[in-house]
């Protein structure tokens, strides 16, 4: 009995070992921005002496979009860690008489409304678009490859580019950028983020193609793993309209791309090559092979991929047989078992009773 009273003893201590580790990731995680106060003025003979950049948040508690960025973005644990390691911090209340004045000597006029300053003072850039964490990191992160030397500022026109969801302007920046860097400066920690890009790394974009012509030395120099995500991807999101028919199906554009999945050796080829197959069954007279194929498509598919694909099966409930629509019906509960936007949910269900 003594034994086991020490191995529940050993049990309770790593469990409360455990319960306060997980208290303490959460506090960190709930941990805002460190701030040098609200004076910028001040704030920039710190960051002069640490020579550090300065970001000025210009808040307002009462806009959301401002509250959002200030605890959603600024508060992520790497954009933290990344701002405090790179510049001297400082938010200024709107509200107050002071930074009504100087929201307005900055031309501030909606939020979010963010500017970076360099060490003499320079305003280096301004951000007024809600970003998510992982976009502000590459905004941040192409600032500070300019400012450092390790770039140009081409890399910034490509994210400016990005955000404004323009593919032309985005490409034509991209080849730009990579026209005066060699491959190994491109697969960099500073540069690679722009693969990840949703809106630069398309199928087919100037990035696409750059990633594939040197996709060795990117597995070796960045994670094989990683990077290969990265092109399934891009493919994945190019056959979806396909899969789903919301775009007319172009049975040249969709082999070429599982042939591009196929020749990179990416595990999701099968997956890229069953999107492609189901693109073309919906077309066809007898849609029970259709439903079948999309069935077994759900299981591969990546779960955001998963309310789109069911929302395909619309095409059955409008020409499907009564054993195809059941077939269908099935499907949609089971893809409904794991949504969980309120919305997506009432799409699904609305359709589920229609193919009753």
């Amino acid at each position: 009995m003594r034994g086991w009273s020490r191995v529940g003893a050993f049990v309770g201590a790593g469990l409360l070992l455990w319960l306060s580790a997980g208290r303490a990731a959460a506090d960190e995680a709930k941990k805002g921005l460190t701030y040098q106060g609200n004076d910028p003025y001040a704030a920039l003979t710190v960051a002069r002496r640490e020579r550090k950049l300065l970001l000025v948040e210009f808040y307002a508690d009462w806009n959301h979009r401002s509250r959002w960025m200030s605890e959603r973005v600024l508060g992520d644990s790497t954009i933290r860690a990344l701002v405090e390691r790179h510049f001297v911090a400082v938010q200024v209340p709107t509200q107050t008489n002071e930074g009504a004045e100087l929201a307005r000597l900055y031309q501030v006029t909606g939020y979010p409304a963010i500017l970076i300053f360099s060490s003499a003072g320079d305003v280096l850039d301004k951000i007024d678009t809600t970003l998510d964490a992982e976009d502000f990191e590459q905004r941040i992160r192409a600032i500070l490859m300019t400012v450092q030397g390790g770039g140009t500022w081409r890399l910034r026109t490509v994210y400016g580019a990005a955000e404004r969801a323009d593919p032309e302007a985005t490409d034509r920046a991209v080849e730009q950028l990579l026209r005066g860097l060699a491959p190994t400066e491109v697969a960099n920690s500073v540069v690679w983020p722009m693969f990840e890009n949703s809106m630069v790394m398309r199928y087919g974009s100037t990035a696409f193609d750059y990633l594939v012509e040197h996709v060795e030395l990117f597995r070796r120099e960045i994670d094989a793993e990683r990077v290969d995500e990265v092109l399934a991807e891009a493919i994945r999101e190019a056959m979806l309209p396909y899969t789903v028919g919301s775009a007319p199906l172009d049975t040249l554009r969709t082999e070429r791309m599982v042939r591009a999945a196929e020749e990179l050796g990416l595990s999701s080829a099968l997956m890229i090559r069953s999107m492609a197959d189901v693109a073309r069954l919906r077309t066809a007279e007898d849609l029970s092979l259709f439903v079948a194929r999309l069935g077994l498509l759900i299981d591969l598919v990546p779960q955001s991929y998963q309310v789109p694909l069911g929302l395909s099966l619309e095409v059955v409930a409008q020409r499907g047989s009564h054993e195809t629509k059941t077939a269908a019906a099935d499907i949609i509960q089971r893809i409904l078992a794991t949504v969980r936007s309120p919305a997506n949910s009432a799409w699904l269900e609305r359709l589920a009773l229609r193919l009753k």
